[in-house]
């Protein structure tokens, strides 16, 4: 079995490099007044870490940044509870291809858009966000402090891993930065 799914990421890897030579980034970076559009990405695990993302998006959109989020559940069906949600867009297992990749029009657009600030919410390595994140030719792309390089702002969260305190950082940083602009 772990020979299947090995084959199956080094496929999907494959597929990921392959398309990342079509990505065209121009980075820069944003914050909460720069910003007119963003994107979130998250692993959603449970009801709570739901809710943090909602009241983030809440707070986003009261800043007039239009905000679009995907979630991946790590299941095969997706719970009924998260399907009736308006601004919220999830995949699951079922929606992967062999593999691993997203094989849904909608995660494929998302992945596309240029977003100028891409919030990747994820709190463990899930190669599906991973490679919607690869894939995104976001201006500004924000996550949690990890040993590859796909973020520009990456933060520790270490002393508390929650999407909560994660969330609260990046509001944090992202009122103090200053917009000059070091990618150009």
């Amino acid at each position: 079995m772990k020979l299947i799914r090995d084959i199956q990421r080094l496929v999907g890897t494959f597929e990921l490099h392959r398309k990342l030579r079509q990505v065209n980034r121009h980075k820069r970076i944003h914050n909460f007044t720069t910003a007119r559009s963003a994107g979130l990405i998250f692993a959603c695990r449970d009801e709570e870490e739901f809710e943090a993302v909602k009241e983030f998006k809440q707070f986003l959109e009261s800043e007039a940044i239009e905000t679009s989020v995907l979630g991946f559940v790590d299941d095969k069906e997706i719970p009924d509870h998260y399907l009736l949600r308006t601004g919220f867009n999830f995949f699951c297992k079922k929606d992967l291809k062999w593999s691993h990749t997203p094989g849904v029009p909608f995660v494929n657009d998302f992945s596309r858009k240029p977003f100028d600030i891409l919030f990747d919410l994820s709190l463990e390595d899930r190669f599906p966000l991973k490679y919607i994140l690869k894939l995104s030719p976001a201006s500004y792309k924000i996550g949690r402090l990890v040993t590859h390089k796909e973020y520009d702002l990456m933060i520790d969260i270490e002393k508390e891993s929650s999407i909560t305190f994660l969330i609260e950082q990046i509001r944090h940083y992202l009122s103090i930065i200053h917009s000059k602009n070091i990618f150009e």
